[in-house]
């Protein structure tokens, strides 16, 4: 309780200078960077960061913005006071623009906040228009193998040749076996994992995989806006080994929609991230599964997007207007809670419902996901969600044209639930095997499917 104090009272002192930092839209518009920002300087330090008084000024401009505006009054039960100090001593020893970034960056990971984030210039313009730099290949671990779950079809993985349920063996020089994998269910996160943003599940399958895949990525995280370079997957096939080199590039994902009407009558409507951009596509595509016999909504590998997209979509389900969660604001010290009240749309969908979910699915995927499940009764199927719920309104400018993401609204569910650091579990859980994603059986959709049809003659 004395260390709250004692962060409200700092908070209190250097409010005036947090409130001079510009902001710029969170996502979606690209203001005031080039299309394509300078990287960070990997050797040397821009004039903004070039001496240790500057980069301890950003620091607590940092540190005082998260204070006085997190959503949380708590702070997460951290103590914030000690975590700034712990960190100083990295700021003003760093001798790159790099070094500098890493440690704002692994100070707001001790925040483990799903959004909360220091993004680079080039990372905001990438954001900010829907990119990643990447190749392309979304990894898992299965049975204690590190396991190809998904490959970007417009990417340099696909152009290599890397497969659905390839076996990665190493990447570089950086062995990935099953005694690597076992070692890793039981390592801590730290502040020092910048790159793993989702919540630890409750499934205890899931838990353990999450641990493993967290290793892996640690092993492999790098600088920010460290140059990229090609890398060497040694993977096992069913046919032997292959040795593919591949090498990140952005990867531009913008808003998509598909339909599809199964044999059943079940229709699916996939999504891949919530964007007012492409609202009258999925309008179409409400409209295109209104006589279907129910409806799948797939949200797998969806990380969210714009908040009131989903007010909308699930405004299409609604028979009437109904409370579906609780927004949580700070008004100085305190924080307010304010009742969203979600109207229905001209023609709700009165049919049964299902939702796919996995671990990449995040944000506004996870608040549609929880209101049908509350309002709809929506059956949840697949694998537990990511945990990363919150709300980032802005994005405040550092010096040199870099942001902080500032998580500042939070949210609970209708009946209660707490959503961010705490995932999703599904009903049915499903994982796919090696044999699934080779083969590209899809279990989970056939299980929602199964389930709705039962439903369905109730």
């Amino acid at each position: 309780m004395f260390l709250q104090r004692r962060a409200a009272v700092v908070a209190v002192a250097f409010l005036a200078a947090c409130s001079m930092l510009p902001t710029r839209p969170a996502s979606g518009i690209v203001t005031d960077l080039p299309e394509d920002a300078a990287p960070i300087l990997q050797e040397g330090l821009s004039p903004e960061f070039s001496t240790a008084a500057q980069r301890l000024d950003v620091q607590q401009q940092t540190w005082q913005l998260i204070a006085d505006r997190y959503y949380d009054p708590g702070l997460n039960g951290v103590d914030w006071v000690a975590v700034r100090e712990k960190y100083r001593p990295q700021v003003a020893a760093a001798r790159s623009d790099a070094e500098f970034y890493l440690a704002l960056k692994s100070m707001v990971r001790e925040l483990k906040d799903s959004h909360l984030r220091i993004m680079t210039p080039r990372e905001s313009v990438d954001h900010r228009r829907y990119a990643a730099r990447s190749t392309g290949i979304a990894l898992t671990v299965i049975d204690d193998r590190l396991i190809v779950f998904d490959v970007d079809p417009e990417s340099p993985a696909a152009r290599a040749g890397v497969l659905r349920g390839d076996i990665v063996l190493a990447i570089d020089d950086h062995r990935f076996d099953a005694d690597f994998l076992r070692a890793a269910r039981d390592l801590p996160l730290t502040g020092a994992d910048i790159t793993s943003p989702e919540a630890q599940p409750t499934l205890a399958d899931e838990a353990m995989r999450f641990a493993q895949l967290r290793a892996v990525r640690r092993v492999l995280q790098r600088a920010p806006d460290a140059p990229p370079h090609p890398q060497k997957l040694l993977l096992q096939r069913d046919t032997g080994v292959a040795v593919v080199s591949v090498m990140a590039e952005p990867l531009v994902r913008p808003p998509a929609v598909t339909t599809r009407r199964l044999e059943s009558g079940v229709a699916v409507i996939k999504l891949n991230r919530f964007s007012v951009r492409n609202r009258g596509e999925v309008e179409a595509a409400l409209q295109q599964v209104q006589t279907s016999r129910a409806l799948i909504i797939d949200l797998r590998g969806n990380g969210g997007g714009d908040y009131n997209q989903f007010v909308w979509l699930v405004g299409q389900f609604m028979p009437e207007p109904r409370v579906v969660l609780t927004q949580l604001r700070r008004s100085g010290a305190e924080q307010r809670e304010r009742p969203v009240r979600i109207a229905p749309g001209s023609a709700p969908y009165p049919k049964p419902i299902a939702v796919l979910t996995d671990r990449r699915s995040g944000s506004a995927s996870e608040l549609t996901a929880t209101a049908l499940l509350e309002q709809r009764d929506a059956l949840i199927v697949g694998e537990s969600t990511c945990g990363c719920v919150v709300g980032v309104s802005y994005e405040y400018v550092l010096p040199g044209g870099g942001g902080v993401r500032l998580s500042e609204t939070g949210f609970r569910s209708a009946q209660g639930r707490r959503m961010e650091g705490e995932p999703l579990a599904p009903a049915i859980y499903l994982r796919p095997t090696i044999a699934d994603l080779r083969t590209g059986n899809d279990r989970v959709l056939q299980a929602a499917e199964q389930a709705l049809v039962e439903r369905s003659q109730q």
